[in-house]
C-alpha cells in the first residue's frame, strides 16, 4: 500500500512538474511596426501579461519577449491581442503586455495580476480610468474585510470610469449594473461606442472575441477488458477473499483542456459498466466445519472515475499518463456454493444486495490522433482505499477510447 500511494504521489508531481509549451499560430509586432509569424506560447492571462514565449517560423527554439522588447503580439482568427503599455498596477508605472479587449473611440485593456484583473479604459483624448476585479482569498481570517475594501474600491472607481463614459447615457446605465464581467464591460464600451460614432463610420477598430478564451471539451467513448485479482464483497468473512474475475466494460466521459496551464494537461470525468463480472474462489466454510466449496460470485458494476490526464511530446503518438479517484459500485451481488466433492450438492443462491468502494487509480498509455479526433489505449491499475464496509478491490484493465 505504501509502494502504491508513494507511486501515485510521484505521478502528481511529474504531472505537475511538465510544463511544456502549447503553440498558437500568431505573430509579434516588433518596435518598428514589423511583423514576424509563427508560434506563440498559449499559457494563462496572467502569464501573457508578462512575457511573450515565441518562435518564429523556420526555427527550432523559443525566444521569449517581455514588454518593451516588442510592441505586442497577436493570435490568429481575430484571437487575443497584447499590446506594450505602461500601467500603474501595484501602486508604480510598469510595462506590461495589456490585453486589448476593445480598441476604437474607447480602448479597453487587461492586465491580469496575481489573480486579479485590472482593466483599463481609455477614451481617445487619452483619459484613463481602472476598474480593479479583485480575487478574494476565502481561506484567510481577513476575507470579510477583504470583501468591504474590494467593494468600496469598486465604487470609487466606477464614478471615475462612469465620469469617463459620461457622454453615453447607454455606458453609464450598463456601468451601473454589479457585473465585473469581460462581457459585461465589453457592453460598456460598445454602448459608448454606439452613441458617439455619429458619422456612420465603423469606430470600433478590435473587439475580443470569448471564444479566445473557451475552454475546450471531448466526449469520448470507451471499452476494454478488466480482471479483477482481488474483488471481496462486503459480506464475505473468509479467510481468503481473493476472488479473482474478469468483465468487459463500456463507458463515456468528458475530458476538459488545461492546456493553458500545463501543456497536454486534462481533466476527465468517466462513468463506464461491466454488465456481467463472475469471480470465483474456492473457500473454507466455516457452516460446514471447515469443508471446501466453490464460491461463485456474480454481479454488474458501475464505476465513477476522476482524474487527470497528461499526453507528453510532440509526436503523431504521444505517451500519456493516468491519475485520479474512483467509486465502484458492485450491484445485485448474488453468491453461488457448490461442495467440491459432491457437486451435485448446490447451496440455494445468497443475495448479498450492493457493495460500495473508493480508492485511486494510475495507467499509461499512448495517444494517436485520427483527424480533429483522438484514439488511446491505456493500462490502468486499480486500488481500493476504502469501502462502505469490509469490501476490498484490485483491478487492472485495458482500454481503448475514441474522443471527438
Amino acid at each position: 500500500m505504501k509502494q502504491f500511494i508513494l507511486l501515485v504521489l510521484l505521478a502528481v508531481t511529474t504531472t505537475v512538474s511538465m510544463a511544456q509549451q502549447n503553440p498558437k499560430a500568431g505573430f509579434i509586432i516588433t518596435n518598428k511596426g514589423d511583423t514576424i509569424r509563427g508560434n506563440i506560447d498559449f499559457r494563462t492571462n496572467e502569464r501573457l501579461s508578462r512575457q511573450c514565449d515565441f518562435q518564429a517560423n523556420g526555427t527550432t527554439g523559443y525566444e521569449t519577449y517581455k514588454p518593451g522588447d516588442i510592441d505586442g503580439f497577436r493570435f490568429d482568427n481575430n484571437g487575443k491581442y497584447f499590446v506594450a503599455r505602461r500601467l500603474n498596477v501595484t501602486g508604480t508605472p510598469e510595462l506590461y503586455f495589456a490585453e486589448f479587449i476593445v480598441q476604437g473611440k474607447m480602448n479597453l485593456y487587461c492586465v491580469v495580476n496575481n489573480s486579479d484583473e485590472y482593466f483599463f479604459f481609455e477614451r481617445e483624448d487619452g483619459e484613463m480610468a481602472l476598474l480593479t476585479n479583485r480575487q478574494v482569498s476565502w481561506t484567510s481570517t481577513q476575507a470579510i474585510q477583504e470583501i468591504k475594501d474590494n467593494t468600496a474600491e469598486k465604487r470609487e472607481q466606477r464614478g471615475k470610469v462612469t465620469s469617463l463614459v459620461k457622454d453615453s447615457w447607454n455606458a453609464v446605465e450598463a456601468l451601473n449594473e454589479n457585473d465585473m464581467s469581460r462581457k459585461k464591460l465589453i457592453k460598456v464600451v460598445r454602448n459608448y461606442h454606439d452613441d458617439m460614432c455619429t458619422d456612420g463610420s465603423k469606430c470600433m477598430v478590435y473587439e475580443y472575441k470569448e471564444e479566445s478564451d473557451k475552454v475546450s471539451a471531448h466526449f469520448k467513448l470507451l471499452a476494454g477488458y478488466a480482471h479483477y485479482s482481488s474483488n471481496s464483497t462486503d459480506c464475505q468473512h473468509f479467510e481468503d477473499e481473493s476472488y479473482p474475475g474478469s468483465g468487459v466494460e463500456f463507458g463515456a466521459g468528458i475530458e476538459i483542456d488545461l492546456e493553458r496551464k500545463v501543456k497536454g494537461l486534462s481533466l476527465e470525468a468517466v462513468v463506464s459498466y461491466i454488465p456481467k463480472l463472475n469471480s470465483s474462489h474456492d473457500v473454507k466454510d466455516p457452516a460446514l466445519s471447515g469443508e471446501k466449496v466453490a464460491s461463485t460470485i456474480e454481479m454488474s458494476v458501475v464505476n465513477l472515475n476522476f482524474g487527470a490526464v497528461k499526453r507528453f511530446g510532440e509526436g503523431k503518438i504521444q505517451p500519456l499518463a493516468r491519475i485520479g479517484a474512483f467509486a465502484c459500485m458492485a450491484m445485485g451481488i448474488t453468491e453461488k456454493r457448490t461442495r467440491l466433492e459432491n457437486k451435485n450438492s448446490v447451496f440455494p443462491d445468497i443475495e448479498w444486495g450492493n457493495a460500495l468502494n473508493y480508492g485511486a487509480y494510475i495507467g499509461l498509455g499512448v495517444q494517436m490522433p485520427v483527424g480533429k479526433h483522438f484514439v488511446r489505449l491505456h493500462g490502468d491499475f486499480y486500488k481500493s482505499l476504502a469501502s462502505a464496509s469490509n469490501g476490498k478491490i484490485t483491478k487492472f484493465a485495458v482500454i481503448a477510447e475514441f474522443g471527438f
